[in-house]
């Protein structure tokens, strides 16, 4: 916030909110901030300022006093994530008193949001002695006086080692040694080989020294979230607009695979949101803003449409007489970061309620109205205006998925009509927002074993390899509904309820060079095979299903279904081994859905009862 031309707290809320950005990181405790932030579901790292640090080292009042002004006066209503007691402290700069600080605060917050809130500190890079190769990764002897207690820490309360990550300056001091490529996420090769692990970008060099160093200082299994990291646009050596863009977007993209040491999704808070005209020092420290004071974006390029589209949604299925208004079901996503909702109808009230929210829509075309879609495009021209048109930009469409699992001999012969002549209707306007695609189950799949041989069914194959080449043509996904469960349900002495629910030890099947540890893996990995032999290897594949039932039936339970949803939502980040990288999915379902038909477990998926309890708890 050091700019004399900032918009208003309430403005810049609504900013992060309309690019769908979910996480805002704080430097220190502005009540007009943490007002504007109130019910808006965006969760908060906090600072505390390096000035308070000695004060709340040595009074527990004190930091309680901090904690009751700067945190319960705001909570539930503003969601914090973590406290990060100072910010790249330094020996001989309040460094000695940065871990008391962190006891006093975790102790005023207490067994009530002790549990919810993570206490740590943000560091520099400046704390590694030794970076190269990354595995010899070392504090150095002057920070490990005070970083080995607070590694220990960390350890103890399961919090997060906060750290700010630029490679920006290391090619900035060093441009003889390190390249432009590698420190912007473009080398096309590796470029350091340490071991079995290659490097193609320096960031991930960077981070896993601090792994390694975490492990060195007997903190192994302290994660690590990165704090801040960016590239400025303009003020000095290779600072542009170019450069700048090319980093963060890649930045982006790149952080939901995790690193060579530690894959899957790796928390990154980009810095920063605005230019800040009063920062002083290097003349670069003005530029490092995503948008310009008065909110229009520095690059070119809109980052953001890549920048936070998030890994995650549920899909919000309405067959129930006791479930909750829609707006309260909005209010519900909010409150719980998701930021991705399946809808299965066009529903008025459901899309009424979503405006202005900015979580993002999956809507289905019901399969009912395919061959109308299909035989008439002034019939798809009105479906669009009515359920797309009457609510954008206020409702941000994500895809229209049309048809739900449709089969041979029940309307699949329609499908890829309909699909073009929606795809038409959106126009050039919508068209380049709205990704047009149809969701299949695995019912599709004729060979699924090993997930190299995968390939659709012969009678699938007769609709479904035209429906590929026409999503390759239009850079859409395919979207797949995916349940371990049924696979497991239909076969449980050949597949175990660990491989199903991401619980395996070890590796259960080897298929050439890559290992699947789970058996959404390896479902997902038959898809892509028999995308590929469709002539669609670059079809993208977004999982617009998968869910766990907790009653009515084999193997649903409260405890599976909870081990099952939550293990997806953290592993879906890193992909699978032969698509590494975010894997957009949507857990099946928001409630119990007491007017499903067929099977008892299907009026189980629910990971709220209807009164918006959880069933079991789930993080996202």
């Amino acid at each position: 916030m050091l700019g004399d031309n900032l918009p208003q707290p309430s403005d810049v809320v609504n900013l992060y909110k309309s690019n769908n950005i979910g996480l805002m990181r704080l430097y220190s405790p502005d009540g007009g901030a943490l007002n504007a932030l109130r019910g808006s579901g965006i969760q908060v790292l906090l600072d505390v300022p390096n000035e308070n640090l000695q004060n709340l080292a040595s009074s527990p009042s004190a930091a309680s006093d901090w904690v009751q002004t700067n945190v319960r006066a705001y909570s539930p209503d503003v969601k914090f994530r973590y406290i990060a007691v100072g910010n790249e402290v330094i020996p001989g700069d309040n460094a000695q008193y940065v871990l008391d600080a962190m006891k006093n605060i975790n102790n005023a917050l207490g067994n009530d949001l002790g549990g919810q809130i993570k206490v740590s500190t943000s560091v520099s890079m400046g704390v590694i002695g030794v970076s190269y190769p990354p595995s010899q990764g070392a504090f150095s002897g002057d920070a490990m006086t005070y970083m080995g207690p607070i590694v220990q820490y960390l350890g103890s309360t399961n919090a997060p080692l906060l750290v700010n990550v630029y490679p920006y300056f290391s090619y900035k001091g060093n441009p003889n040694s390190i390249s432009l490529q590698y420190a912007t996420f473009t080398s096309p090769s590796t470029v350091v080989q340490d071991g079995s692990l290659n490097y193609q970008n320096l960031f991930d060099a960077m981070v896993d020294s601090v792994y390694a160093a975490l492990s060195q200082a007997g903190g192994a299994n302290v994660p690590i979230v990165v704090s801040e990291s960016g590239w400025p646009s303009d003020g000095g050596f290779a600072a542009s607009v170019d450069n700048a863009g090319t980093y963060n977007a890649n930045l982006v993209k790149h952080v939901g695979g995790g690193t060579p040491r530690k894959p899957g999704p790796l928390e990154t808070y980009v810095f920063a949101m605005f230019n800040e005209d009063q920062k002083t020092g290097d003349p670069t420290e003005q530029h490092f803003g995503l948008f310009y004071p008065n909110q229009q974006p520095v690059y070119p390029k809109k980052i953001f449409v890549n920048v936070d589209a998030q890994t995650v949604g549920v899909c919000y299925g309405m067959l129930g007489d006791n479930l909750p208004q829609p707006s309260d079901v909005v209010s519900l996503y909010k409150s719980n970061n998701i930021g991705l909702m399946r809808l299965y109808s066009p529903d008025g009230g459901a899309l009424n309620a979503l405006r202005g929210s900015g979580i993002q829509v999956l809507l289905d075309v019901p399969n009912e109205n395919l061959q109308n879609l299909a035989s008439s495009p002034s019939a798809a021209s009105d479906w669009v205006q009515t359920n797309v048109r009457a609510y954008s930009p206020d409702v941000k469409f994500r895809y229209i998925a049309v048809g739900n699992e449709v089969i041979p001999g029940d309307n699949a012969q329609y499908v890829l009509d309909a699909m073009k002549n929606i795809n038409n209707a959106l126009g050039n306007d919508l068209g380049g927002q709205i990704k047009v695609s149809t969701s299949v189950s695995m019912g599709v799949i004729g060979v699924s074993y090993p997930p190299s041989q995968g390939a659709f069914s012969g009678d699938a194959m007769t609709y479904m390899g035209p429906i590929v080449q026409y999503l390759g043509s239009t850079n859409a996904p395919l979207l797949v509904n995916v349940y371990p469960y049924f696979s497991y349900k239909g076969n449980p002495n050949s597949i175990s309820l660990q491989y199903a629910t991401f619980t395996s030890p070890s590796t259960v099947v080897q298929d050439g060079s890559l290992n699947y540890q789970n058996l959404f893996d390896a479902m997902v990995d038959s898809v892509y095979a028999a995308l590929s032999q469709a002539g669609g290897a670059n079809v993208p594949i977004v999982v617009s299903e998968s869910g766990w039932p907790s009653d009515g039936g084999f193997a649903a339970s409260v405890d599976n279904a909870g081990t099952y949803n939550a293990n997806l939502v953290k592993h879906v980040g890193g992909g699978t081994p032969r698509k590494p990288g975010p894997l957009e999915t949507y857990v099946f379902a928001m409630f119990n859905e007491d007017q499903k038909t067929g099977d008892p477990t299907e009026q189980h998926f629910g990971l709220f009862y209807p009164n918006q309890q959880p069933v079991y708890p789930v993080s996202f």
